[in-house]
């Protein structure tokens, strides 16, 4: 048997087999998520775990349905954003928006949280948005939330009246699931 030799080629196809193993480990969202919908849940948030490579809430609505929330950034890209156990708490009431599951089970990759004040009068708390039509208008009409987390927004009731004036049934304020 001849002895192995290393060469720049065999070190070539060793490279891609590290790459392409590590590639196939994580996946796109639109293998899972319907990228082209939105689901919208209320309900209170009774789990979360925040990991890499990405976060997962449970919202569990009113009539008992349990929602898995998956976060798109990773924990650790999440926390230098200045995110922590206490910025979605157990117990708090949302609105989550996000694509849902190709598969039909009530699971979505997350675009939007609105974190819901004691009542009607409090202001609530709205992450993310991305390229969300809303989101500029959100953040003229409210304020940096005193948590430092970027694409954070502090909306009183007034502010969060305007834009549901103003988008109907956009983003954090779609439609709730068929």
């Amino acid at each position: 048997m001849k002895p192995f030799k290393v060469t720049s080629r065999s070190m070539a196809w060793v490279a891609c087999l590290s790459f392409s193993s590590a590639a196939l480990a994580h996946h796109a969202a639109p293998a899972f998520f319907d990228v082209r919908d939105t689901v919208s849940v209320e309900g209170t948030v009774t789990a979360h775990r925040l990991s890499n490579p990405h976060s997962y809430f449970r919202v569990t609505t009113d009539d008992g349905v349990d929602w898995a929330f998956e976060s798109g950034p990773s924990w650790t890209a999440l926390a230098k954003l200045g995110w922590n156990e206490l910025t979605v708490p157990n117990g708090a009431r949302v609105r989550m928006t996000g694509n849902p599951a190709l598969n039909g089970r009530p699971i979505a990759r997350y675009q939007t949280i609105m974190v819901q004040g004691a009542d009607d009068a409090a202001s609530v708390m709205i992450f993310g948005g991305g390229r969300a039509l809303w989101v500029q208008r959100a953040q003229d009409l409210g304020r940096d939330c005193e948590n430092g987390i970027e694409a954070c927004v502090m909306l009183e009731a007034v502010a969060l009246e305007t834009l549901r004036a103003e988008f109907g049934d956009n983003g954090v304020w779609s439609a709730l699931p068929r």
